[in-house]
């Protein structure tokens, strides 16, 4: 498995995205051994300030390059980021192949799974109109939690309703029924001092809570804060990736995740930190 993150290119360094992504994944596809599937933790657009339709050509364009340079050959698994809802929510559904829920699970290799959450369901900007579920939680959640004493509480996060919160309890129960130990995906990261109190997902204490209640779980992996970070709680791993826009030019930023049965290994090209995780 390879992770990127991988925002767009309205002005200045985004405009050098486009190229440094079709780079890393045109290594990725040949990478060997061969990868299960290719990462994308959030923010395949950064939002054009020109308009609707320049945020739509980027969105088009960046969605080609995943599709030309993966093929059919390494599928891609894309997470949801608060600036990929520049597009609307169900167009980016359709075109990534994302399921309707937002969030899912599938199987990596024998003995693991990887869980994918949506922490833009409960948020600000989640694009669900407001007689949905997802708006109206959204909504109770910020009229109790002030950004005074919830930082994380800003307009770029957002986090996972009651529901997904139960499913993802239920999947990580039925990975410990399976034997199956579990890395988990999001655009916001949840692992406390993995990431600036800024920029964690607004219920994060909750889902770290049920992370570590399951001793399925292993790894974190985030996107949202492009500094990257680490922290190991209780002997599980949560990471956040640095991001490809910050690597410098001529530079790039992704890695490549190989689980082995007493460790995990991230291979870090470029900006991307490498790491040997006891697990």
């Amino acid at each position: 498995m390879a992770t990127t993150e991988a925002p767009l290119f309205a002005f200045g360094r985004y405009r050098e995205v486009p190229g440094k992504l079709r780079q890393a994944l045109q290594a990725l596809r040949v990478h060997e051994p061969r990868l299960t599937a290719v990462l994308h933790l959030g923010d395949i657009v950064n939002g054009n300030p020109a308009g609707q339709a320049q945020c739509d050509q980027e969105f088009e364009l960046v969605a080609s390059i995943f599709d030309a340079e993966l093929g059919s050959e390494v599928p891609a698994i894309h997470v949801i980021g608060n600036h990929c809802l520049s597009v609307p929510r169900a167009h980016l559904l359709q075109r990534l192949r994302i399921p309707d829920t937002c969030y899912y699970s599938r199987s990596l290799v024998p003995g693991w799974q990887l869980i994918v959450l949506d922490t833009t369901e409960m948020s600000g900007h989640s694009d669900y109109p407001p007689e949905s579920e997802q708006y109206q939680e959204a909504q109770e959640f910020m009229a109790a939690h002030s950004m005074a004493e919830h930082p994380q509480m800003s307009s770029w996060n957002g986090g996972i309703t009651r529901r997904q919160l139960a499913w993802l309890q239920a999947q990580l129960g039925a990975a410990e029924a399976a034997g199956e130990r579990v890395i988990v995906a999001a655009h916001h990261q949840v692992g406390q001092g993995a990431v600036r109190a800024t920029h964690s997902a607004w219920n994060r204490d909750a889902i770290q809570a049920a992370l570590l209640a399951s001793p399925a779980f292993r790894l974190f992996l985030a996107g949202h804060d492009h500094m990257g970070g680490y922290a190991c709680i209780e002997g599980r791993h949560f990471i956040t990736l640095e991001a490809l826009l910050e690597a410098p030019e001529g530079g790039n930023a992704y890695g490549v995740v190989e689980v082995r049965p007493s460790e995990i290994r991230i291979m870090g090209t470029g900006g991307v930190t490498s790491r040997r995780l006891a697990v």
